[in-house]
């Protein structure tokens, strides 16, 4: 799903040159509501991120304002109050934005890596809907299988329409997904499952 904000055409004001851009964005994800569509950001040294877009944006960030240019091109004012950040529109919308705990963030989206589902590893692909739909596949060009994926925390379950069920670890920090095997009360394993670590990534 590619997140559009409406292109703003406003001319934003400058500050005094002593004030300097909020270092608290940096390193952070903001979490808000635009048009009623969720909007999440991700800001880094250089680059932020639209969750939702292809490619990471250019931006320019001053003492208030934010200057985006890629899949999604926004020039908004911003402040922040009691620890949210306020994006002003030119049409005079503000948009509050809530800081993301790192166990808060989405699986939504494509993780790559090398999986073993019947002693071979393989680089595999596994792509999280919103939904709650789950599909996998051998890369380059495996066959698709379809499923459903569930979550309690950390622990993400992968429950396929072929039969099998997939169980895995989300380190939010390292942004990987473990996958083990499932075994019973008497430690034996159980068939269908899976072993393998993933990335997410955003293309």
């Amino acid at each position: 799903m590619i997140l559009r904000l409406a292109l703003l055409l406003a001319i934003l004001p400058a500050r005094v040159a002593a004030q300097q851009p909020d270092s608290t964005l940096i390193g952070t994800r903001w979490v808000g509501i635009h048009l009623e569509k969720a909007l999440t950001i991700e800001f880094y040294a250089d680059t932020m991120l639209v969750v939702g877009d292809r490619h990471p944006l250019s931006y320019h960030l001053t003492s208030d304002s934010i200057i985006a240019v890629g899949d999604t091109s926004f020039a908004v004012r911003y402040r922040m109050a009691f620890g949210k950040l306020l994006l002003e529109t030119a049409s005079n919308d503000v948009i509050t934005m809530s800081p993301q705990a790192t166990l808060g963030r989405p699986l939504i989206g494509r993780w790559v890596g090398d999986v073993d589902t019947s002693g071979t590893t393989q680089l595999a692909e596994i792509r999280l809907g919103v939904d709650r739909s789950a599909t996998w596949r051998a890369l380059p060009d495996g066959k698709q299988e379809y499923g459903e994926w569930d979550r309690q925390t950390r622990k993400v379950t992968l429950t396929w329409s072929g039969g099998g069920e997939w169980t895995g670890l989300y380190d939010p920090v390292r942004n990987t997904l473990l996958l083990e095997q499932l075994a019973d009360s008497t430690g034996v394993v159980l068939p269908g499952g899976a072993t393998g670590v993933l990335r997410k990534v955003f293309r």
